[in-house]
């Protein structure tokens, strides 16, 4: 994910934020991260590599390491056994340096200690490593992401689970199956379709019902709706009046129609709200109709920089559609970390 160009003062506050910008605790996984500025920016992670793969990861993350020209890059091991993290730091040492990209330190963490392969100064560096610190022991660092209701999750796999279908996911298939009967007989128009959309977006709302979960599904079948959803909810990367003009009338007051009138949409707090009820709807759906959602789930968390949250949402759209075409696109953006742009 890209930060909000925080600027931090040691390898103990660095180590502290990485859970933050990945949203969970990394694990066996090898993670970079970019300076510019003496500020932190794009921050990528990998699962550790077997040694005879090293090479191969590293040829992964350089282009995007390069393309996004650092004045230096930090690289960090998270490793359970001793050793396992050198073979993928060596590779990205080496092909840093042979595109003249400047290595600012390589971090080591095991066993909730670090220690830098680069510094051989027991006064600060022990040959034991020091303890890895608790959000508590930096807490003018972590205040920014907690202000902003972020917390990281354990691990990948409980970031994961938010978007897996969930209890509700078998009555929401039965209601999507009662609608396609409905469908036969005279379609659903699209402004009843579109009108589920404020309930299930709107934070002050108790619980989506099934029955909403299922229109909602439903709509993003209409490609046009969802290309809108994808523009609304990620301003300035597809401009809504290159839709027809239903559409158009259709959005216009999806902002009136959440109570936002004393409320930034841009805020974290808003997008927050926005990216809560999309995680909320993923999960109650069916495989075979949640592609859509997703999508959608992964244009918005991947517009706002938060690249793990993108990826769990795309893996499981990719495993219910392989062939869906958003999703491939999206999937393709992330891996080269080619952020969408203000047109």
């Amino acid at each position: 994910m890209t930060t909000n160009a925080i600027k931090l003062t040691s390898p103990r506050e660095l180590l502290a934020v990485v859970p933050y910008l990945l949203g969970f605790t990394p694990a066996n996984s090898i993670v970079t991260l970019c300076l510019t500025d003496n500020k932190l920016g794009l921050t990528q992670r990998l699962d550790l590599p077997r040694p005879q793969d090293a090479h191969d990861v590293a040829k992964a993350l350089l282009p995007t390491l390069v393309a996004e020209n650092p004045d230096s890059v930090i690289l960090v091991g998270y490793e359970d056994d001793l050793g396992d993290s050198l073979p993928a730091l060596e590779a990205l040492t080496q092909a840093l340096h042979s595109h003249s990209v400047q290595v600012h330190d390589r971090l080591v963490v095991r066993d909730g200690r670090w220690r830098s392969l680069d510094c051989h100064s027991p006064n600060c560096c022990p040959p034991e490593g020091s303890r890895v610190p608790e959000p508590a022991d930096v807490p003018g660092v972590i205040s920014e992401f907690v202000g902003q209701g972020v917390s990281p999750h354990p691990d990948r796999e409980s970031l994961a689970r938010q978007v897996e279908p969930g209890p509700q996911a078998a009555a929401v298939a039965e209601a999507l199956r009662f609608l396609e009967k409905a469908d036969d007989r005279q379609a659903v128009p699209r402004s009843e379709q579109f009108a589920v959309w404020p309930r299930i977006l709107d934070p002050d709302e108790p619980a989506i019902t099934v029955e909403d979960a299922a229109m909602a599904a439903r709509s993003l079948l209409d490609i046009e709706i969802r290309d809108a959803m994808v523009a609304w909810l990620c301003p300035h990367t597809l401009d809504l009046k290159e839709l027809s003009e239903d559409i158009q009338e259709l959005f216009s007051g999806l902002e009136s129609a959440l109570h936002w009138e004393d409320i930034d949409p841009s805020s974290t707090g808003a997008q927050n709200a926005l990216q809560d009820g999309l995680i909320r709807l993923s999960a109650m759906l069916p495989d075979d109709a949640a592609a859509p959602a997703l999508s959608v789930l992964a244009s918005f968390t991947w517009w706002r920089g938060d690249g793990a949250l993108a990826r769990v949402a795309l893996a499981r759209a990719l495993r219910c559609d392989p062939d869906y075409r958003l999703a491939r696109l999206l999937q393709q953006m992330v891996d080269l970390a080619i952020r969408p742009v203000a047109r």
